[in-house]
């Protein structure tokens, strides 16, 4: 499903109320359990310059890194970005901000999704069980000094 919205015409705010049942290919970030649902608001700030902010909830499924179970991944994202045409993407390189670059004739929502799903996907999937390791206190493993014993020798 690729729908495309002209945000160089049109009346602002566009609010966006949607699902998306399926994500790209190549995104391998699991198994979507339950349609995505969107909820953005889109409003004009200059020819330029737009402003999106809204919620997009996920949910999905992948297996845990640990102990190789399944686990659940339940992502509510809070969105507040600015998106700009893909043709100044280089006259901002110098200013790190919350920013989407695409074509403005041709904006596609379910990209914009996407790429705020990979951003903050946990980069580490672990499952909530107790079955599960945790290796947040690890042994401390004596540093190997194989010369130690002529160093004190020498002193």
């Amino acid at each position: 499903m690729t729908n495309y919205l002209n945000l160089r015409e049109g009346k602002f705010p566009i609010k966006l109320e949607t699902s998306i049942e399926i994500l790209s290919d190549g995104l391998n970030i699991g198994t979507l359990k339950h349609p995505l649902k969107i909820n953005l608001s889109i409003e004009k700030l200059s020819s330029d310059l737009f402003s999106c902010k809204g919620v997009i909830e996920s949910f999905f499924l992948n297996t845990c890194q640990i102990c190789l179970k399944e686990a659940e991944i339940n992502l509510t994202l809070e969105t507040n970005l600015i998106i700009k045409d893909e043709d100044v993407l280089l006259d901002f390189s110098n200013k790190p901000d919350e920013s989407h670059f695409q074509n403005l004739k041709y904006f596609q929502i379910e990209r914009l999704v996407e790429e705020e799903i990979c951003l903050n996907y946990p980069s580490v999937v672990k499952c909530n069980t107790e079955d599960c390791l945790d290796f947040a206190n690890p042994e401390k493993e004596e540093k190997l000094q194989p010369f130690k014993k002529i160093r004190d020798l020498l002193e």
